[in-house]
């Protein structure tokens, strides 16, 4: 049998599907017959029964991946993805100006120091909190309900930190304005101002 290569998970979606199954595994291995009891019945269950337990372990099964199904929609818009790393190109897409030390952390994970900050309406961070490096083969896009930077391999190097800053503000393309760069050496806490 050909095996497909296991997809790119991101950390919510690596979690969940630990979980899913571990349920799985639970519910196969309590139904289970114990070893040398493979060809006898139970005492207290006639033989014809046996089949009910065989589709109570699909049906434990398929409602275990039905549940997981309904978490999964129900659950709202991640409110960021980083794929790639290992060597490769890193993305970073935000979708809502939630979680900043998780993203932090997530890029951590792949190498990238980063320092992530998410302000309110009509504020930015004050200028000159780090030395910019110029870093002209990261780039940007931006959608109408997100932002995507691409990290290219080795674009962060050694003392090196990804800084993003972003505001919630209405704009023309959207609802967010962002600043972000790549500094050297140490970057200094945000400093809080109306933005220009």
């Amino acid at each position: 049998m050909n095996e497909r290569p296991a997809p790119d998970l991101d950390h919510f979606e690596a979690r969940l599907l630990g979980e899913l199954k571990l349920v799985v595994d639970t519910q196969a291995s309590s139904l289970r017959p114990t070893a040398g009891a493979a060809s006898v019945a139970p005492p207290d269950l006639p033989r014809r029964r046996r089949p009910a337990y065989a589709v109570f372990a699909g049906a434990a099964a398929a409602a275990a991946v039905g549940i997981a199904a309904v978490v999964t929609v129900a659950q709202p818009t991640p409110a960021y993805a980083v794929t790639g790393g290992n060597g490769e190109e890193v993305t970073v897409r935000v979708m809502r100006l939630e979680g900043a030390g998780a993203l932090e952390e997530a890029l951590r994970e792949r190498g990238i120091p980063a320092d992530i900050t998410y302000l309110s309406a009509g504020t930015a961070c004050a200028p000159g909190r780090y030395d910019d490096v110029r870093a002209p083969d990261l780039s940007l896009s931006v959608g109408s309900n997100q932002f995507e930077v691409t990290i290219p391999p080795g674009a962060i190097e050694d003392d090196n930190t990804f800084v993003l800053s972003a505001t919630a503000q209405p704009t023309e393309d959207g609802f967010t304005t962002f600043d972000f760069g790549v500094a050297e050496g140490a970057v200094a806490p945000c400093t809080v101002i109306d933005a220009p």
